[in-house]
């Protein structure tokens, strides 16, 4: 197995004139690993990302199904509303409309079939978007819901079972 990361920005994983994340991942980062030969067939694809980068992974495999084998979402930074992203981050989206495009809540159904796994912490003030989201994922999703905060010390004690939840399904 192996791993590459990337910083997805501050545009929330969303276009922004200059930056476009997704369009990283999928049209850069991804064929860039496949002229090494990573992830090419046979070989599986996950997505694993915290906080915003949880987000991220989630949209990420909501847009692309066909491309991601399995993902984990640790303390995905998940808002139910655009106004309720727009008071907390003004530019995480630049209207209702891109809201409406990349709620993950709204587009889940397209991860049925595909192994997943959210962990998210009983004090994160992303947990009610979290929860949310749990209550509308496919049944086969993984919800870890635990004692924590949106805080290094719950990110690093979610890595090593996401970590795990992804080797058993990517290998």
């Amino acid at each position: 197995m192996a791993m590459v990361t990337v910083d997805g920005g501050g545009g929330y994983w969303n276009p922004h004139p200059g930056d476009d994340p997704v369009a990283m991942v999928v049209d850069e980062l991804i064929p860039r690993c496949q002229k090494l030969g990573l992830g090419v067939r046979p070989h599986k694809i996950g997505t694993m990302g915290i906080s915003m980068g949880g987000y991220g992974t989630i949209l990420l495999a909501e847009k692309y199904p066909d491309l991601f084998s399995a993902v984990a979402a640790i303390s995905p930074a998940i808002w139910t509303t655009y106004d309720e992203a727009n008071g907390a981050n003004a530019g995480a989206y630049s209207s209702r409309e891109a809201f409406r495009s990349d709620d993950a809540l709204t587009h889940v159904g397209t991860l049925a079939g595909l192994p997943v796994c959210i962990a998210s912490g009983t004090d994160d003030p992303f947990h009610p978007g979290v929860v949310a989201l749990a209550d509308v994922v496919p049944s086969s999703t993984t919800v870890i819901i635990a004692a924590g905060c949106h805080t290094d010390p719950f990110f690093i004690s979610q890595e090593p079972p996401s970590l795990r939840f992804l080797g058993q399904h990517l290998t």
